[in-house]
């Protein structure tokens, strides 16, 4: 790859979000494919430990935390490109940021805010909860990347998030938290120009199919 090659891919947003929908896949297949697998949830009943759920669960939100970076990132670069920091050397192009400082430590929230998202002009969250909601989704998410889905502990304890005592547990660490950010990935792909498929309902048909069977043996 030329430095004329890299720059083309880097100053392209749609490299950027078909990454962040590839990284979605890999959550919604590892959600459906193994954590809502009915012999994996019965093998940890059976057992009485969920430390496995936990990791994997840790792991899938990893993905959609990346993906989420990603889509950030493909919004800063089509709407406010002024923003990418890249240096041109002997040596070739060395990407420094996107977006400044919360592009190199993982901030999805500062980045969020950064690429416009959370502004009330785009009607992507339409209540001060709802904002607060995707606020503490993102900085969860944001732990995830740094540290949760990887190590044990983090590098500081003080850097350890704690949800805001008025929202739900179960909207930023349960599966409610994937309805807090579809109007985020649904956003990333009202800007795309391409049509690359990453099988973007596998996890809605899944759903849907599951709550068929329930109402069909109701």
């Amino acid at each position: 790859m030329n430095n004329e090659e890299y720059l083309e891919i880097l100053n392209n947003p749609d490299s950027w979000f078909e990454q962040a929908f590839a990284q979605k896949m890999v959550a919604d297949k590892l959600l459906v494919n193994v954590i809502m697998n009915k012999e994996f949830l019965e093998s940890i009943t059976d057992d009485h430990n969920i430390s496995k759920f936990t990791i994997l669960w840790a792991n899938a939100m990893f993905h959609y935390a990346i993906g989420i970076e990603n889509g950030l990132k493909g919004v800063i670069i089509k709407k406010h490109p002024e923003l990418i920091n890249f240096e041109i050397s002997e040596d070739g192009v060395t990407l420094k940021d996107i977006g400044g400082k919360a592009s190199t430590n993982h901030d999805l929230y500062s980045l969020a805010n950064r690429a416009g998202i959370l502004d009330s002009s785009l009607h992507l969250f339409k209540s001060d909860f709802d904002r607060k909601l995707i606020k503490n989704v993102l900085q969860s998410l944001t732990d995830m990347i740094r540290w949760a889905a990887r190590y044990p502990v983090p590098k500081r304890l003080s850097s350890v998030f704690h949800v805001d005592n008025n929202v739900p547990l179960i909207c930023v660490y349960g599966f409610h938290f994937l309805d807090v950010i579809d109007p985020v990935y649904d956003y990333f792909k009202s800007l795309q120009n391409s049509n690359i498929d990453f099988d973007e309902d596998y996890l809605e048909r899944f759903l849907n199919l599951e709550l068929q069977d329930k109402e069909q043996t109701i």
